[in-house]
């Protein structure tokens, strides 16, 4: 525990940048005086049970001050929402989902995430840059090619007789549900590199998802033996990293991904112009707000990684976290 003089020092450093006396009673009303500078009033009034939640969270004792160790919480995060390390996940952008497999079976629109992406890539002053693939061993069991290999559970209602691609079946062994798709992103084939017009940054790092032939996995965060390198491990501490995500697609890998890492603590912002969707469904966006994710565009990103514009929304997730350590 660090010395309360240095509590005060700190906390008197962070509030002295918004016009704020720290002698003074730091009640709720000077704290969401100083969200208005932080973010926009706009920002604030249109989430101000937010703002009110953000506020309990660091008062542990209810009487409407923070003074001491609360204080000190609030404004340690106060000054993570100033310095973030700002992170983008790039999903799944390979030529499988751009121009080959998919495209053949109806998915038409993977093209369009590239720009925008390559928009961002430019001119995001990024942190770091995290390119995320499917890297599926040949005897995948997502593949629908591969259906013979194992036993269906006796209860799954489509048979590996009436079976057809993206229908959903019921493994056996191991109990898994799941949807049966074309082969695709197989390591080390041409399906799994990255479309070779996105934007690859020097540098950038490589996360590898999906290896595990008895095992589906979407979200970049998977817990799986298979994968000699977890994304957790390429993040740094969690209290300050804020994640954009982009990619393909919008309502799964990307999605999974995003709820993932919320459900972990970190701040996300799924690009919205920056994603294509298998099957686009206003629940998808739902999802994502309901569980705490800024659903938004490539421009506002920008303005949150270039200008120094700072989300209420991830700052929401952030004080979850904060309160936590």
């Amino acid at each position: 525990m660090a010395s309360a003089g240095f509590l005060w020092l700190f906390s008197i450093d962070i509030l002295s940048k918004f016009d704020i006396d720290a002698k003074q009673p730091f009640n709720y009303e000077k704290f969401q005086t100083l969200c208005v500078q932080l973010f926009s009033a706009d920002e604030v009034k249109e989430n101000e049970w937010r703002v009110q939640e953000i506020f309990k969270l660091f008062d542990a004792n209810a009487d409407n001050v923070l003074a001491n160790e609360e204080l000190f919480r609030c404004c340690k995060w106060i000054h993570m929402i100033m310095n973030p390390i700002n992170i983008l996940l790039v999903i799944d952008v390979q030529n499988d989902f751009i121009i080959g497999t998919f495209q053949k079976y109806g998915f038409k629109h993977g093209l369009e995430v590239v720009e925008p992406i390559n928009r961002i890539l430019k001119e995001g002053h990024w942190d770091d840059v995290i390119y995320v693939q499917d890297w599926h061993p040949e005897n995948h069991i997502s593949f629908f090619d591969n259906l013979a290999m194992r036993e269906l559970d006796p209860k799954s209602e489509v048979t590996k007789e009436t079976a057809k691609l993206f229908d959903t079946v019921v493994f056996l062994q191991p109990p898994l549900t799941q949807i049966l798709l074309p082969k695709h992103c197989v390591q080390n084939t041409w399906g799994a590199e990255l479309y070779n017009g996105l934007l690859i940054l020097p540098s950038s790092k490589r996360l590898h998802k999906g290896q595990n032939p008895e095992r589906d996995m979407y979200s970049a965060f998977e817990k799986d033996e298979q994968s000699s390198i977890k994304l957790e491990k390429l993040l740094s501490a969690v209290e300050r990293t804020f994640l954009y995500v982009c990619g393909l697609t919008y309502d799964l890998c990307v999605k999974e991904t995003c709820l993932d890492g919320l459900q972990l603590g970190y701040p996300v912002a799924v690009i919205e112009d920056c994603c294509r969707s298998i099957k686009p469904n206003e629940k998808t966006t739902e999802s994502y707000i309901e569980n705490g994710a800024l659903v938004t565009h490539s421009n506002r990103v920008l303005s949150l990684v270039n200008e120094q514009k700072h989300s209420l929304v991830m700052a929401h997730q952030a004080a979850k976290t904060a309160n936590k350590h």
